[in-house]
């Protein structure tokens, strides 16, 4: 049986990802990345997934040698025609985030905007013990993503815009444990509508912090959005975390 990510990013929702973020705000993304991430022009840093490689272009245009590993064959086709274009160090590979088999090969890595929780705890884990077997000792991982705090007291049932030429329409709910976040998608563009649901764990502070150390890191940091101090009430959080050594 396939899993909702399996088809979810293969249709309507692409035209979203590219309309969704402006090019400043993209470059603003990746300066707060490289800042918390601690990386000088050289260095190697794992983007992953790194979709149409939003994040992964402006970074290597700051000088660093970036690969990107997603498992949306069109969102790599466009990634690498766009860096081929700009001649940018860039390699973009097609690869499950739980199954990235590198070693000691990266500086730094990321994972950005929602792209972390797609899985049960225990793939959740293993995609957090590649990330760390992928760094050299000291390298940093950084994770982004929604606070479960602020669902809890901020919860939205509907929402319904237009991005990219594309109607888009969630429908969202917690479980009984509040710990996993669905959200029902109906995209529409013409006479193509396409319907989603997807399904993703949902963490805290603590228990991202757990996640980590669990899965070998030592020291944790959290931050709010734009790198601000993390706060029960934030609505998104940064972790940063960092392999022993």
């Amino acid at each position: 049986m396939s899993a909702w990510f399996d088809e979810f990013f293969e249709g309507l929702y692409g035209r979203v990802l590219t309309a969704q973020f402006k090019p400043e705000t993209s470059r603003e993304q990746a300066r707060l990345i490289r800042r918390l991430l601690r990386v000088r022009r050289g260095q190697r840093v794992l983007d992953v997934p790194c979709g149409q490689g939003r994040l992964t272009l402006p970074l290597a245009r700051t000088g660093l040698v970036m690969t990107g590993a997603d498992l949306t064959p069109a969102f790599l086709r466009k990634a690498e025609s766009l860096a081929r274009r700009e001649g940018l160090d860039c390699r973009f590979l097609e690869a499950d985030m739980r199954a990235i088999d590198f070693d000691g090969e990266f500086h730094a890595a990321f994972n950005w905007f929602g792209s972390f929780g797609y899985f049960n705890d225990a793939g959740n884990l293993e995609f957090c013990r590649r990330v760390l077997r992928a760094l050299r000792p000291g390298g940093r991982f950084l994770l982004e993503g929604i606070n479960r705090s602020w669902p809890l007291r901020h919860f939205r049932r509907g929402d319904e815009r237009k991005i990219g030429g594309v109607l888009v329409a969630q429908r969202s709910r917690l479980d009984r444990g509040k710990t996993h976040l669905t959200v029902d998608w109906t995209l529409r563009r013409g006479s193509t509508i396409e319907r989603h649901t997807v399904r993703m764990r949902i963490y805290d502070g603590a228990s991202i912090r757990a996640l980590l150390r669990s899965a070998g890191f030592g020291e944790v940091r959290l931050y709010g959005p734009g790198g601000s101090r993390f706060t029960r009430h934030s609505r998104r959080l940064i972790a940063v975390a960092r392999r022993p050594g």
